[in-house]
């Protein structure tokens, strides 16, 4: 029974991880097309790595997309180092994706301006960012850099997750307003900001459907012991139906709106752990 059950469980893996890289393909290019199109005409910087690479942009005329990429990849080499090396693979697809898609469509548009009125922009476009970023966090993964950063500042300041977003986000939206020396910017760069963590949050809680969590860790004990601590906000969430001595645990959800919660706890445990996230109904643990 244990062998056909790693059997499935593995062929599960594949289809899931095959399935993953799709929707990150179509999250970041959907990103590519909100920034390209709607972000970037305007000068609107909302937070990010792609934020500041916009700022810098304004400062030395190189592309969005390669600026992005040279800001990345220290810091993927970075995360690889501190957070382990299962971090990086599906960040570097995002990331090269993005960068180079922004550039591509940024090319073949000229840099034309697609909604003149500057409000709207920072309003679509923070709706679509947040749709694609939303699309890329069910799939398990993550659009570039600004998430390997914030994780690992997380470890070495000690702040939570949320509280570090903002103020990096801060941060860029500070260096935007005195480069491109426009109040206004700012205040559309924070429009679009609250368009993307709201539409994020709306369709994360929209997902309702169940998921199995498998967490690769060595840290597999204390990680189950900080969840059953952590009751009243895991309580009836979690159930752990395997884990091996291969330091393979996993996890079913019954509701996926606190799936961010799990996660926080799994990585405050352990930095380099590596998540991978299925559907539930795709595995039969019986």
């Amino acid at each position: 029974m244990k062998r056909v059950f790693a059997i499935k469980l593995e062929k599960q893996i594949v289809i899931a991880e095959l399935k993953s890289y799709t929707y990150v393909f179509l999250g970041s290019l959907l990103l590519s097309i909100a920034y390209a199109l709607l972000i970037i005409p305007h000068h609107i910087v909302p937070g990010g790595i792609l934020g500041l690479s916009i700022v810098i942009k304004e400062l030395t005329g190189f592309s969005v997309g390669w600026i992005a990429l040279l800001i990345n990849i220290p810091l993927l080499l970075w995360g690889t180092k501190v957070l382990g090396a299962k971090t990086g693979v599906k960040t570097l697809f995002s990331m090269v994706l993005v960068s180079f898609y922004i550039d591509l469509i940024t090319s073949l548009t000229a840099g034309r301006v697609f909604i003149n009125d500057v409000f709207m922009s920072s309003v679509f476009g923070g709706v679509i960012i947040g749709v694609a970023v939303a699309v890329v966090m069910n799939a398990g993964a993550t659009t570039g850099g600004n998430d390997i950063l914030v994780r690992i500042l997380s470890i070495k300041i000690r702040l939570p997750y949320n509280q570090l977003i903002l103020i990096v986000d801060g941060i860029v939206i500070l260096l935007g307003t005195i480069v491109f020396a426009d109040f206004t910017m700012a205040a559309y760069s924070i429009v679009a900001i609250v368009a993307i963590s709201k539409t994020i949050e709306y369709f994360m809680k929209k997902s309702v459907q169940n998921k199995t969590i498998l967490v690769f860790s060595d840290k597999n004990l204390l990680i189950q012991e900080e969840i059953l601590l952590n009751r009243k906000n895991t309580d009836g969430i979690l159930k752990l139906i395997h884990h091996d001595s291969n330091e393979k645990m996993i996890l079913v959800t019954k509701n996926t709106k606190k799936l961010d919660v799990v996660k926080d706890i799994i990585y405050k445990i352990d930095p380099k752990a590596y998540i991978t996230v299925l559907e539930s109904n795709t595995l039969d643990t019986g």
